[in-house]
């Protein structure tokens, strides 16, 4: 279970979360900066940490120039992904100038954070980007970019095009961020994939789920003897349409739990818990209590589909975590310590830590709140 911690506790957890400007001096800042980029995990960790922990006044600026101009390439990265951390006023001016940066890295945290804080008048500088990208991972954060923009017909026409081009990978990209920025025009073309086999149809599936328009029920209910992945993908679908939540979960969560499952169906019905869990709480205890005494692989499968989930839902899964029973999130705060240290998902684990260090401020003192947020800033090691 875990512990309730004292006021005294509480006190030293806060202190940590906010040192004083005045015990870390330009040179140590800078010093710590520098080593973001440490060939030492430890090192490179530790810097990080302190450099959270110094107030915004004080650390931004140091950021910034960091990001625009430090002859690290590996450090400007790392310095403007904890930058996005601290909501500055700043940083949409920033990343526009970083639009067009030569490093890779950069781009993606750029157009990431564009995804998070769309603006119309970004339209022209990403849709001229998505005709120049040619990086293989900075793309799908650009289209999730251009996806996020307030919908017209030229962002329309853009990303209806893009399902159709390239290598499944990206194209999977493109399908994924319909779904999740809920992209009512692109319900035709993503039935369309759904109703084909292939390796694009569970993404297909779960996309029109997660658009929530109940035409897709009828393109969803009329398909049968699917594979197992896309079947899961449909139970998570018919249940984000509001169509039998309840027992959808229930089939989920003994899918992943019978011993006689595959581990490719486990895997699916684990990933679809997730899926519902963006919005239900129900789906979210049942993935996490489907890893207690577990084997490993489903133990595994569950820390990476619930850390993914909080990684896309930050201060969802933080306000569920306080409020759930001590034994729920006693085992929740360990996947996602295990999951977290599995995934190489530096700007989204940034993001949680921002919003878990604005819960725990936004927590009364001595509270339920303030030692749940404290404990996941402290077992995450920011």
């Amino acid at each position: 279970m875990l512990r309730r911690f004292p006021l005294a506790t509480l006190m030293v957890l806060a202190a940590a979360l906010c040192a004083s400007a005045q015990s870390l001096s330009d040179a140590d800042l800078k010093r710590h900066i520098d080593s973001l980029s440490d060939f030492n995990y430890a090192t490179r960790m530790t810097a990080a940490r302190m450099i959270r922990r110094v107030p915004a006044a004080s650390v931004v600026p140091a950021l910034a120039v960091s990001a625009r101009a430090h002859p690290d390439e590996f450090v400007r990265y790392r310095a403007l992904v904890i930058l996005t951390s601290f909501n500055d006023g700043g940083t949409a001016a920033l990343m526009r100038t970083l639009i067009a940066d030569r490093n890779d890295r950069v781009r993606e945290v750029v157009y990431r954070w564009f995804e998070r804080h769309p603006s119309a008048d970004l339209t022209d500088a990403l849709l001229a980007a998505l005709s120049a990208e040619q990086s293989e991972f900075v793309r799908p954060a650009l289209i999730r970019a251009v996806a996020a923009l307030p919908a017209n017909e030229r962002v329309q026409r853009a990303l209806l095009g893009e399902i159709g081009r390239g290598f499944d990978f990206f194209r999977s990209a493109v399908v994924s961020a319909l779904g999740d920025h809920r992209a009512t025009y692109a319900v035709d073309a993503i039935a369309a994939l759904a109703t084909s086999e292939g390796t694009l149809q569970d993404d297909a599936v779960l996309a029109l789920g997660r658009i929530g328009d109940r035409r897709a029920l009828g393109v969803l209910t009329g398909l049968t003897k699917t594979a197992p992945d896309v079947t899961a993908a449909l139970q998570a679908a018919q249940c984000l349409l509001g169509d039998s939540c309840e027992s959808r979960i229930a089939w989920l969560d003994e899918s992943a739990r019978n011993a006689l499952t595959r581990p490719d169906a486990v895997r699916a019905a684990v990933a679809a818990l997730a899926a519902i869990g963006e919005t239900d709480a129900a789906a979210r205890e049942a993935l996490v209590r489907s890893a207690a005494g577990a084997p490993d692989r489903l133990r595994r499968d569950a820390s990476l589909a619930l850390s993914a989930l909080a990684l896309r839902r930050p201060a969802e899964v933080i306000a569920w975590l306080i409020t759930a029973s001590d034994e729920v999130r006693a085992l929740g705060t360990e996947l996602l310590r295990e999951g977290f240290e599995s995934l190489e998902e530096d700007f989204a684990e940034e993001q949680f830590f921002g919003a878990a260090r604005a819960a725990y401020w936004q927590a009364a003192d001595a509270s339920t709140g303030r030692t749940v947020t404290a404990t996941l800033i402290d077992r995450l090691e920011f």
